[in-house]
């Protein structure tokens, strides 16, 4: 194995660099992902330790950086809201810390051992100590693993992605389909396609790359499969005609600008998966009259409904949502907690 830093050689079973000390990311045991989940949690760190004020804002960014690693993100959450992480961080000894957690995880939150490694081979990544887990997956073991199912295991298959040069074709169309195949639609792929009418996804597509629609004037309407599970930010930014717009069950946050200055959106309801909801949002939808919002919402930022004068929003009473409202002085109709808020709101003249 070379160092990730200085591409020394590295002896089999170690994670420090002789060379450097530079610490390596490693995989564990029934969790090839390890690595990705390392290196995902030290960007989330570098990038966004500005907008983490709290655990929910924290959840809700694990979730926006971790398309493909859901499974794994869920353990990560779980590991916090169980205490492990803030056990680390108060820890002087180290060692006996992550002993200690592992027996915690196993015991109260009911991980398996390798989902106990799998975390805490994160977190000590994550805070820079070589903890070396007794279930890492040596390189040299891993390639005479992969050797030994190459016959019998396929490849996951690779996403396919619609790129901006796909879209070019379509740039004087009223009518778009994108076909069937494509699980993601690239950044900016469709932006200013202002003859843009109707616009048909595939089934297969989980991911609206960022300001995928920006400023399609036109479009009235559009379908979003329900295996889309990210909206990148400002997907739907400045479309004026948007009117209505049905989000998938599966969605996991609303992000920033994603609907900002659609000026003709009516209303829209919030998937029960979505936790988060980012700034400027709805910023500027000034005719939006409605918003459904359940309450697994935990995080919505301060300008995320700016300059929304006629907006009103159906929530559960004593949830995050109607506190948020009530600070922010938005109008709002509340439920019973427990029961089921509408699809849709009707409006009266």
């Amino acid at each position: 194995m070379q160092c990730e830093s200085c591409h020394a050689e590295i002896p089999g079973g170690k994670i420090v660099c002789p060379n450097c000390s530079t610490l390596q990311r490693y995989n564990v045991r029934d969790f090839d992902n390890t690595a990705k989940m390392q290196s995902l949690m030290k960007q989330i760190i570098a990038e966004q330790s500005d907008r983490i004020v709290d655990k929910e804002r924290f959840f809700a960014i694990i979730y926006d950086y971790s398309f493909g690693l859901e499974d794994e993100c869920a353990l990560v959450i779980k590991a916090v809201k169980g205490g492990i992480l803030d056990d680390i961080l108060a820890a002087e000894n180290k060692k006996k810390c992550f002993d200690e957690s592992r027996k915690k995880m196993m015991k109260t939150l009911s991980f398996s051992k390798p989902q106990a490694e799998f975390i805490l081979a994160v977190f000590g990544h994550l805070f820079g100590f070589a903890y070396q887990s007794p279930l890492m997956i040596v390189e040299d073991d891993k390639k005479e693993e992969e050797e030994k199912e190459k016959s019998t295991r396929k490849a996951p298959p690779e996403h396919k992605i619609f790129k901006k040069f796909d879209s070019f074709k379509y740039k004087l169309s009223k009518n778009i389909t994108v076909k069937d195949g494509f699980t993601k639609l690239d950044g900016y792929c469709f932006d200013g396609f202002s003859i843009a009418r109707n616009i048909n996804l595939p089934s297969t597509l989980k991911v609206i790359g960022e300001y995928a629609f920006s400023d399609c004037k036109r479009i009235e309407q559009i379908e979003i499969p329900e295996n889309v599970i990210k909206i990148e930010k400002g997907a739907f930014n400045a479309c004026l005609a948007l009117k209505q717009i049905k989000l998938p069950k599966g969605l996991l946050d609303i992000g920033d600008n994603t609907f900002l200055c659609c000026t003709s959106l009516e209303g829209v309801r919030v998937p029960d998966t979505v936790s988060s909801i980012g700034e400027n949002a709805f910023s500027g939808c000034r005719s939006i009259k409605w918003l459904v919002i359940p309450a697994n919402v935990k995080f919505i930022d301060s300008k995320a409904f700016a300059y929304c004068p006629e907006l009103t929003v159906y929530c559960h009473e004593g949830s995050y949502i109607h506190k948020y409202c009530m600070q922010n002085e938005i109008k709002y109709v509340t439920s019973p907690l427990g029961t089921q808020l509408p699809d849709e709101v009707g409006v009266e003249d």
